[in-house]
């Protein structure tokens, strides 16, 4: 499995992009540093978002921006995505590893530090968690807090991407916890000026590794 980074990861949402041009908010995210884009919608048509993901798969290989669509299996492989992520109420990873191959990237949401320690020896790549604060993108989450996600990262050998009310102020929290990435949805989508808030967010995440880097050489 080749490197990946999934330091500033957005996630997509019906609620904001609905009857808006997806791909061209996309756009100027991915061209503004997103580092991975999540393709995750559920009241899109197949053959919508087929056609959607075969331009943004094109902006983002242009861009070196990974590509991992959400839930469908079908989709990732039909547009060559970098990855697919998947939850509990998904396909077994296992059955998706079988369909997509060693070179396909596949997460995994968790919402309890329980459930990390059942899915170790799962095939997958990295681990979304969350949700860390409050947020208001879904109504159903399990809060798990700044001290489940720092258990989290302590517990799993795979890295574990922070979800869930996270904004640029929370970043070094967040970070310091051992998160090796934020995935947000209103901490970009939630403004006007898309490149603003993933350059807000880009200088959180340097501004918290230059100091980190600081401190290390300080201490040597």
């Amino acid at each position: 499995m080749r490197d990946f980074d999934l330091s500033l990861y957005l996630v997509t949402d019906d609620v904001y992009l609905e009857n808006a041009d997806s791909v061209s908010i996309l756009k100027r995210a991915i061209e503004a540093g997103i580092t991975a884009l999540q393709y995750r919608f559920k009241k899109k048509s197949a053959s919508k978002m087929y056609e959607e993901l075969l331009v943004l798969r094109e902006i983002t290989k242009h861009n070196k921006t990974l590509l991992i669509v959400n839930d469908r299996v079908d989709l990732a492989l039909a547009v060559k995505a970098d990855g697919v992520h998947i939850g509990q109420k998904d396909l077994p990873p296992d059955v998706v590893r079988s369909l997509v191959g060693d070179e396909m990237i596949i997460g995994y949401s968790v919402n309890s530090v329980d459930k990390l320690l059942e899915i170790e020896n799962l095939p997958i790549d990295y681990i979304g968690f969350g949700s860390v604060f409050d947020t208001s993108t879904k109504s159903d989450y399990t809060l798990v807090g700044l001290d489940g996600l720092r258990k989290a990262c302590g517990i799993s050998s795979k890295p574990v991407v922070a979800i869930g009310g996270i904004t640029s102020a929370r970043v070094p929290e967040v970070l310091s916890a051992g998160a090796k990435g934020i995935a947000v949805v209103s901490a970009i989508l939630g403004f006007e000026d898309i490149r603003s808030a993933v350059s807000s967010l880009r200088e959180a995440i340097k501004t918290y590794y230059t100091k980190k880097l600081h401190e290390n050489y300080l201490s040597t």
